[in-house]
């Protein structure tokens, strides 16, 4: 029975003594570190690190932006509320632009056709580029055919990816 109580007291020291709560401030590369990220700075610093990382990560959301545009030029819906109908659609043009509310113009754009709610759309084909007129850098034109390649409305499904 003392044997036992040994064996398991030696193995219960062994993980408290490697422990980062035990280690020395430093890089954890022989400086008394246990190996791990250093504890210095305690708990103020880790909060610290924590608020760094959540501001990165704050940068990284709305880089994937999104729309969908009913046949008629107007937003469906949209990843935010900054999303909104560009220039005025003329009706019968198949072209729409979109403006995202923020500089896009380095980002990549994709789109299909798509409706917008339970009604199928007609098979056909989808361009989409960057701001066409020259008046944002917000803007996306998209343009929709038929089949036989003539300009026509059509609903469709618009995704920005910036970097």
């Amino acid at each position: 029975m003392k044997r036992s109580i040994s064996i398991i007291g030696s193995i219960l020291l062994a993980a408290a003594v490697s422990s980062p709560a035990w280690a020395k401030p430093g890089n954890g590369k022989g400086n008394g570190g246990g190996g791990g990220e250093s504890q210095a700075g305690g708990l103020p610093a880790l909060e610290d690190r924590v608020d760094a990382l959540q501001v990165q990560v704050n940068d990284l959301l709305g880089q994937n932006n999104f729309a969908v545009v009913n046949s008629d030029g107007t937003i469906s819906r949209a990843s935010s509320a900054s999303v909104v109908e560009g220039d005025t659609h003329v009706a019968g043009s198949g072209i729409y632009e979109v403006d995202f509310g923020k500089d896009v113009s380095k980002c990549a754009y994709q789109a299909t056709l798509g409706g917008t709610g339970t009604t199928a759309v007609p098979a056909g084909e989808v361009t989409v580029t960057g701001d066409t007129d020259g008046d944002s850098a917000n803007d996306v034109t998209v343009s929709t055919f038929n089949s036989a390649g003539t300009a026509t409305d059509s609903s469709f499904h618009l995704t920005v990816t910036c970097p």
